[in-house]
Parts: structure tokens; sequence; C-alpha cells
């Protein structure tokens, strides 16, 4: 396991949420099924943002655009399974595992189906020192599970036919058990009944802060959406397919990275012109720079929101 970073270069926590497949048991697409006026996959983001985690992925494949579509502006990359319909939920996840295991330290593996988990569940995770770390309620396994990227090619590289429960099951030795008080880590949606849990669980914890920060002068140009594209184009090389990624229109992502340079005043994405898909392009190191700064005050004050929140809703009676 690797080692803790220092606050100025704290871990980097990822997720994959595979939201590919094709749901047998309920009568509804799971993947944008509305509770409490949000839909699964939605809530499976927010859980893992409201925790600080921001490189989130979704591998999509039934019914990929909507997924895609309803989803552009939850700040989620989106990468395909192709073959969904052939293949098992491992596959997914290890289409998104190979995409984040340069990017990040630690990876949260979860389905599109177990969308109310709690972020103190999370928050606990990413605080144990483990390579493999599984949730359990009431002696049952649940999720999210996290585990250290140095473990990602053995995963990717597991032939064995019990898929991802095979794979970690390599990893016993360096896996922590974690009990914790949530029942939401285990229940998913392909039963009428367990629907009804859901909601019953997401009505007792909706309440949470939020708290979005942007960069302004004259207007507001850069925010959490900006630095999600910038980061897919330094990636990928390419602002066609780092749109794409995130499911927005080549001509928005462009209007982003214009509106960004006038507010600062300075070029934060070098341009290659050439070839059928535009040429190249790669963000500047002042783009990275900035980056980095916009984040590290986004967790400030993400932190000091949620202690707020937590000492002020604790000692009054709301309702």
């Amino acid at each position: 396991m690797k080692e803790n970073r220092t606050t100025s270069n704290p871990l980097r926590i990822g997720a994959v949420i595979t939201a590919a497949g094709m749901s047998t048991r309920m009568g509804d697409f799971k993947q944008l099924m509305q509770i409490g006026g949000l839909s699964m996959a939605e809530r499976v983001v927010i859980n893992f943002q409201r925790a600080g985690v921001r490189d989130i992925v979704m591998v999509t494949g039934y019914r990929a655009e909507e997924v895609e579509k309803a989803l552009s502006r939850r700040g989620v990359t989106f990468l395909r399974n192709a073959d969904y319909a052939a293949t098992e939920m491992f596959d997914s996840v290890k289409i998104g595992l190979s995409y984040l295991r340069d990017f990040c330290d630690r990876v949260f593996l979860c389905p599109v189906d177990i969308p109310f988990f709690r972020e103190k569940t999370v928050e606990e995770e990413m605080r144990c020192d483990a390579d493999v770390v599984i949730p359990v309620t009431e002696g049952h396994k649940g999720h999210p599970i996290l585990i250290a990227s140095s473990l990602i090619d053995d995963i990717l590289a597991y032939q064995g036919d019990d898929g991802l429960r095979g794979a970690l099951g390599e990893f016993r030795s360096v896996t922590s058990y974690l009990d914790v008080e949530d029942e939401g880590s285990l229940v998913d949606a392909d039963t009428q009944e367990k629907y009804q849990q859901l909601v019953e669980i997401h009505n007792r914890h909706l309440l949470h802060p939020e708290a979005a920060l942007k960069l302004s002068n004259a207007d507001s140009f850069f925010d959490a959406g900006t630095v999600l594209l910038l980061k897919q184009v330094d990636r990928l090389g390419n602002v066609r397919e780092a749109c794409e990624r995130i499911g927005i229109s080549y001509s928005k992502g462009w209007n982003v990275i214009h509106t960004v340079e006038k507010g600062l005043g300075c070029r934060i994405v070098d341009r290659r012109a050439g070839g059928i898909d535009g040429g190249s392009a790669s963000i500047t190191e002042r783009g990275r720079r900035l980056i980095r700064l916009y984040e590290e005050l986004e967790q400030d004050i993400n932190e000091f929101v949620k202690k707020r929140f937590a000492e002020i809703f604790s000692e009054r009676d709301l309702f």
C-alpha cells in the first residue's frame, strides 16, 4: 500500500460505477429510475462526490446515450462496454480500472443498483489503511469496495470463473472487512420490495449541504465542470474525445476552454492542428497549476461546510 500523502499532495481517489447491464426483474430502466427526485445513477455519483471522490467513471452499455445525457452535468467520465449484452459486470469493472489505474492511488467499485450507501461509509473506508476494504453490515459484505491501484494489473489479469469476487479472493491477506452501520450498502434494486427499502433509506439521509466553487472576475469562468473537461483533454490529448467522455458537445467544450482563457487572459490549452479529429491538444503548465489550486480550495471549502453543517444541524431540531 502506498504511503499517505501530505495535505498538499493527498491520495488520489477514484470510483468505477458499473451501469452497463439490463435489469431482468425490475419493470423499469434501473439506471435512470427516479427515487426522491434523483435517478439511481445520480445518487451513486452524489454519494461519492459528497465524500470528496472526484475522479468518477461510469461504465455504460444498455441505453448508454440516455444515461450519459442524463448525467452530463454530474461531473462523470463515461466509458462504454460495447459487449454489455454478452459480458458480465466484471468486464465493465475492468474497463473502468484500466482507465483509472494511472490516475488514482485507490479506486472504489460499485454497481449502479446499490445507490444508497452513506457518505460516512465511504469516508470510513478511505481512512482504513488496507489494500482492499470491504464494508460489512450485520455480517453481510456490501458496497462500495475500495482497492489500491497497485492491485489493478493483477485484477485485470484474473482469468477465473468467479468474476470480481474471485479476483479479490486472491488478496484476502491484505483485505480489511470494515464494520459499518449502513443498510444501504447492502440493498440493490432488482425487486419492487427492495425498491421500497431504498426509498425509506433515501428519505432518512436526504438532508446534506452542497457547496459549488466558481472562479470569477467580471463573470464566472471556471468551475468543477471545467476541471473535468481539462483533465480529459490532458489525458486523451484531444478535445473532441474529451467532450465525448464527459457527455458534452464538441462546440460546448471549446466554448468552455475559450471562456476560461478569456477570464484568465492566457492560454491554458495548447493546440496542434491537423487530422480528421482536429489535431491534438494538451494543458499548459499554468492550466495544470490552476486545476491543482482549484481542487485544493474546493476540498478545504467542502470540509469546512460539512463540519459546520454537522455542528449547526446536530444541535437544533429542524422539524
